[in-house]
């Protein structure tokens, strides 16, 4: 069975995502998961079988406040490296209107393998805007309680208390958009296309004109050709 469809060079294909936003998708995505299995184990009664995998108890510490660190890392290399795409997708999320909520509303459908007709979507749709807004501000609020935690002695004590559990809740909503996150780019028939997109920089172009129509025209289409 394949989960991921097959990368087809035979086939037309458009960019979708440059070098530093992928680097720094996947350098998050690294990052979270070791902070979510080191954060389990340590926090988690019942996760003690992880702890050889890091070396036990204090290994896992270690690696998690590393692995918060080169996250917060990879925030300032998008920043800086790719500052003008970030101006993007941000214009891109605001640009939420009917379609968004058509594709919400049919999506459902399409995810339990009903064929339905995708509607003219921007370069996210609908889903992929609300998991730009709610993951980011998850994380952020994941490495700054976390950042409070680590050094309580700097902080108001009852910033250092209620740090606690919003790392907590932050995580917990971070996971659930992460696992869905995962599942819908990679492995949802359909949409697994988007993997290629996000691990080489390229879609097949027709994949792109069906779930991203607007995007692909306004990017690729006749009438950026003709304002050429």
């Amino acid at each position: 069975m394949q989960f991921i469809p097959e990368y087809r060079e035979d086939l037309p294909r458009v960019e979708r995502f440059n070098f530093v936003s992928r680097m720094t998708h996947w350098g998050h995505t690294v990052t979270f998961i070791l902070c979510l299995l080191t954060g389990l184990l340590l926090f988690m009664d019942g996760m003690d079988w992880m702890a050889p995998i890091f070396g036990g108890f204090n290994g896992a510490n270690m690696v998690h406040r590393v692995a918060a660190v080169f996250m917060t890392l990879f925030i300032g290399i998008f920043v800086v490296f790719d500052f003008k795409g970030i101006i993007n997708w941000i214009k891109d999320i605001l640009r939420f209107g009917i379609n968004d909520i058509k594709f919400i509303m049919v999506f459902p459908l399409e995810f339990l393998g009903f064929p339905v007709k995708v509607p003219p979507q921007t370069r996210f749709n609908g889903g992929e805007k609300g998991n730009s807004i709610v993951t980011p501000t998850c994380v952020i609020l994941l490495m700054l309680s976390g950042y409070i935690m680590w050094f309580p002695m700097i902080f108001p004590a009852g910033l250092v208390r209620i740090s606690y559990p919003i790392h907590d809740l932050a995580m917990i909503f971070a996971t659930l958009m992460v696992c869905m996150h995962g599942y819908l780019g990679s492995f949802h028939p359909g949409s697994g296309e988007s993997f290629w997109g996000m691990w080489k920089g390229t879609v097949r172009k027709d994949w792109a004109q069906h779930h991203h129509a607007i995007w692909y025209e306004e990017t690729y289409g006749d009438k950026t050709k003709d304002a050429e």
